[in-house]
């Protein structure tokens, strides 16, 4: 089956404290192809986001797929329907380099059973020109304000704004695109420190969800941070998302070795650069606990596979040149590793 209907309970980041929440709900409702994902496994339950980028594929963060060990069932929401998750693919270096959040590799692909049929996949953002231009964050995380911080765990999809900038604008990788929370009470020169009107700070809970620009999915949200020692979300947190345009070719490439392990037909991952001059139209993850109304996965289905080799973006082209079909001995020579799910 594969495919639940459900209504979900209402009620994702850290918003402005002199502004309205439904504000930021209403920004969230253009972004529909952004779901909360429900995961589990032998040790623990825990919520995620993420964002459709085929009718069958969702990209998320690499942290969302394992605690404690790998996430053995996982639900995709879109709205009330619900799609079970078959078949990961996460980057390899996000295991190589010791789960480093700062190096901008945490990324994984999900395969879902069936395909969505209730919200358009996002085009990802293929221009490498994000800095100082406007990002929408969208995600299912923790709540709260700049003042207290998150605190509310009621899984609800929340976008806001925010002026991203390349990684290294606070020592961080190129492969991460990050932003400040501004309060617009103390606002400073600095290019980051310009509050918008939607102001926004990833929370736990928002991880794998998607950053946009121009409409495109520009990042995956991965980590916050803080320079007061507290990292809850507050005013002058920091978020980090990794910087989509770094991996285009990883993405479809897994997508495209995910399909081909199933047999299936090669998926359509669009990209497109920007359209804007602006944007205008680490030592925390951001796991949470897994909301109450989004705890449910279907029986009849199990994470079959996870999957992680040297370069998926070897996938990206959709028509492999004759005698380079996927097979035993191509295995062999891509050095591939995988590892299935009882």
């Amino acid at each position: 089956m594969g495919i639940i209907l459900f209504t979900p309970l209402v009620k994702a980041g850290t918003i402005r404290h002199d502004t309205s929440d439904q504000s930021y709900r209403n920004l969230a409702n253009g972004f529909s192809s952004v779901g909360y994902l429900s995961a589990r496994n032998s040790a623990a339950s825990w919520g995620c986001s993420g964002t459709l980028i085929d009718k069958r594929y969702v990209l998320t963060a690499a942290h969302c797929v394992e605690n404690g060990g790998w996430m053995n069932q996982g639900t995709f929401w879109m709205g009330s329907q619900a799609y079970s998750v078959n078949r990961i693919g996460a980057h390899r270096d996000w295991f190589t380099t010791g789960r480093n959040l700062s190096a901008g590799v945490d990324l994984a692909v999900l395969s879902l059973v069936n395909q969505v049929t209730n919200a358009n996949p996002a085009t990802l953002y293929s221009s490498r020109d994000e800095d100082l231009k406007k990002g929408t964050y969208v995600g299912y995380g923790m709540t709260g304000n700049g003042d207290t911080g998150y605190y509310d765990n009621s899984g609800v999809k929340r976008a806001g704004q925010n002026t991203m900038g390349i990684g290294t604008r606070l020592r961080y990788s190129d492969r991460l695109l990050v932003s400040d929370f501004d309060d617009p009470r103390d606002a400073g020169s600095h290019p980051l420190s310009q509050p918008h009107a939607l102001e926004y700070q990833l929370a736990p809970g928002d991880s794998g969800g998607g950053m946009f620009i121009d409409g495109r999915l520009a990042g995956v949200h991965s980590f916050i941070s803080s320079r007061d020692g507290s990292t809850n979300g507050d005013y002058e947190d920091y978020s980090a998302s990794v910087r989509v345009s770094s991996w285009t070719n990883w993405i479809q490439g897994t997508s495209y070795y995910l399909a081909q392990r199933q047999g299936q037909s090669l998926p359509t991952i669009s990209q497109s650069p920007g359209v804007t001059s602006d944007g205008e139209g680490w030592d925390r993850q951001a796991l949470a606990p897994l909301v109450d109304q989004y705890n449910w996965f279907d029986n009849q289905y199990q994470v079959e596979e996870v999957v992680y080799d040297v370069d998926f973006s070897k996938h990206a082209e959709p028509v492999p040149e004759p005698g380079l079909m996927l097979g035993a001995a191509s295995l062999m020579l891509m050095g591939w590793k995988a590892r299935k799910r009882q």
